[in-house]
């Protein structure tokens, strides 16, 4: 079979490759939670309104408290919440950029906390991003 060349393997096809190949384990972002080298996922700004907010919780904030973000569970589905230091939950962060990722890196324990930047009558504006 002169002239002919043997086809590459898969494996000797990717390591020619000039993109950026993803990553799985704890290699990625050092979050066991997947991605492309290089880039961390969780590193994702939040900039939104809290929706379905607690009248009880929100009373007794101010603009520039802090509050942390963890998830609760609505109909065995998780979704993200913010937390008063109490522990009283105020309202629900949903709907913005790269949400689904953000939703992903805080239940594989990645830690995230926003500040209020605007409040009024049943409405809360929240700023933030991951603590560590």
């Amino acid at each position: 079979m002169a002239g002919k060349s043997k086809p590459k393997s898969i494996n000797q096809r990717s390591e020619n490759s000039s993109v950026s190949k993803p990553k799985a384990g704890k290699d990625a972002g050092g979050f066991g939670l997947g991605g492309v080298e290089g880039v961390d996922r969780c590193d994702i700004r939040i900039d939104t309104d809290l929706e379905g907010i607690r009248l009880p919780a929100l009373s007794g904030l101010a603009k520039g408290d802090v509050l942390r973000v963890g998830t609760e569970f609505v109909d065995r589905h998780p979704i993200a919440v913010t937390i008063r230091p109490d522990g009283m939950i105020v309202g629900a962060l949903a709907a913005f950029q790269n949400y689904a990722n953000f939703l992903e890196c805080l239940q594989g324990g990645v830690k995230y906390a926003v500040t209020v930047t605007q409040l009024g009558s049943g409405h809360c504006h929240v700023v933030g991003g991951r603590t560590a």
